[in-house]
């Protein structure tokens, strides 16, 4: 499943960039105004075809560096109406290259259609202007389209630092993500800083984040060891100041727009952050027909995943698996993030001991409509090789982790719980230790070995994983690569759960 993005349903109308163009017309032109007018009316009426008679005209007239970048600007708007986006792109550049000073819209149209076209390194540099110039343009920017190009260059570290760096001190906040997706840039901002040596310049950073997990990943860390003591007190007596900040935040923003489903996911996060579990699984229970679970949009899916989830800690399994199979078997529509459910499902059979409902989820996932990336795979021979072990087919088991002993590295958090699975718990020690060292990896797992998370509770859910993971974490060789690279959170700060 490919999802083709067009420019047309995500520009804004075009009657404001004509008046802005023809705003900049130098006066020595008095004709100019009238025909840029009127090409801008016919894109604005959807005959672009016919504007570009227009245009093309004026630009083969005009010498002048400003009005050759307006009719430029106009034409990568005419052109993108009419899909030609290699073509739109050429003339946007072109526009931006020969006008004093590119106007919000006319950067946006650059932005949207460097990524759009391909080029992430671009798009960028793109975004990072924008930052620069007018950091309140960056809310019209569609969030799925940067998010895009953050990933796109993430290989890049000295560039996706600079972008973060840009974006965080613009305060970019888009409306339709969450609380926690805005913290975790600042998270990886301040990572960042700390692989520079510049720890220091964290701290007004590390003041906006509200997450408590994201200062829990900061108070755990060696790394940003000169910012725990401000961590411990933003935190509290187990985590509490951080999660009544947290919650009282991400309410704020479902009281304001209670109709949207991304503010409603936020509050139920926050509210299962701060251990209310009963009223973040109230919050979380919307889309419950087939027609409202097909409406929810790439980014709202994740409302019933976490449902899901909070009926499962629940004990209410069945009920759970049922929330995931019903939106699973919704249409995609272009809904990437259903590969991510579709997976998902399969874990939570697994975690639960539920291994034949595991195992159809997997296959499912394996079906010819679920475009699953290799990456996804690994997830989905995870959970088989775990149900299997659940049926006592041990052998098969090992035959499903194939995939993922060839390659640990690829998928190191599948690989681990496989090993655990299958019971070779020196491999699994040293998958351990391994992602202890590895500066990307690092958090995650420490994370993941923390008291309040390993600690035994009534809730079935990953039960045997929990167990094998406090065994791990007391071996000598886990143990030093565990105090190597972080440490437990005080008892006194950490959140009860």
């Amino acid at each position: 499943m490919t999802r083709r993005w067009h420019l047309a349903p995500l520009a804004l109308s075009w009657a404001p960039l004509a008046l802005l163009l023809m705003a900049a017309a130098p006066v020595e032109a008095p004709g100019f105004e009238k025909q840029l007018g009127s090409a801008a009316t016919l894109v604005d009426a959807n005959k672009s075809a016919e504007a570009l008679l227009v245009l093309d005209p004026m630009l083969a007239a005009t010498e002048f560096p400003a009005e050759r970048g307006q009719i430029q600007a106009l034409r990568s708007f005419a052109l993108a109406r009419l899909d030609r986006l290699p073509e739109a792109l050429v003339a946007i550049e072109a526009g931006v290259a020969s006008l004093d000073t590119p106007s919000a819209l006319v950067l946006r149209q650059l932005f949207l259609l460097r990524a759009l076209n391909g080029d992430s390194k671009g798009a960028s540099e793109t975004l990072q202007l924008i930052a620069a110039s007018d950091p309140k343009a960056l809310g019209s920017l569609p969030t799925d389209i940067v998010n895009r190009v953050m990933r796109d260059i993430a290989k890049d570290t000295q560039r996706s630092f600079d972008l973060d760096y840009s974006m965080v001190s613009a305060s970019w906040q888009p409306a339709d993500a969450t609380l926690a997706e805005i913290d975790w840039l600042r998270l990886r901002l301040i990572t960042g800083l700390a692989q520079r040596g510049r720890i220091d310049d964290a701290g007004p950073f590390l003041d906006a984040v509200l997450n408590p997990v994201v200062l829990v990943r900061i108070g755990i860390d060696r790394r940003f060891a000169a910012l725990w003591p401000a961590v411990e007190a933003r935190l509290g007596p187990q985590a509490d100041i951080a999660d009544a900040a947290y919650v009282a935040a991400a309410k704020a923003r479902f009281d304001a727009a209670p109709q949207s489903i991304t503010a409603r996911l936020g509050y139920a996060e926050a509210l299962n952050i701060a251990s209310r579990e009963p009223e973040a699984m109230a919050v979380a229970d919307v889309a419950r027909t087939p027609a409202e679970l097909a409406a929810l949009a790439d980014r709202e899916i994740w409302i019933v995943n976490l449902h899901a989830a909070l009926l499962g800690d629940a004990g209410k399994i069945d009920a759970a698996l049922a929330r995931y199979a019903a939106l699973n078997a919704t249409p995609p529509n272009g809904r990437t993030s259903m590969i991510g459910t579709i997976i998902n499902q399969a874990l939570f059979a697994e975690s639960v001991d539920r291994p034949r409902d595991a195992l159809a989820a997997a296959d499912f996932a394996d079906s010819p409509g679920v475009p699953m990336n290799q990456f996804g795979k690994l997830y989905l021979a995870q959970a088989r090789t775990c149900a299997m072990t659940q049926l006592g087919k041990t052998p098969e088991a090992a035959g499903f982790a194939a995939p993922l002993i060839s390659n640990p590295a690829e998928n190191d958090e599948a690989y681990l719980a496989a090993m655990i699975c299958l019971g070779r718990m020196d491999a699994a020690a040293a998958a351990i230790v391994r992602r202890l060292g590895d500066a990307e990896d690092r958090t995650d797992m420490l994370f993941e070995l923390q008291p309040f998370l390993l600690a035994d509770r009534p809730a079935v859910r990953d039960a045997r994983q929990r167990a094998a993971l406090r065994t791990l974490k007391a071996r000598p060789d886990v143990k030093a690569a565990f105090v190597k690279a972080g440490r437990d959170l005080p008892v006194k700060v950490a959140p009860l759960r």
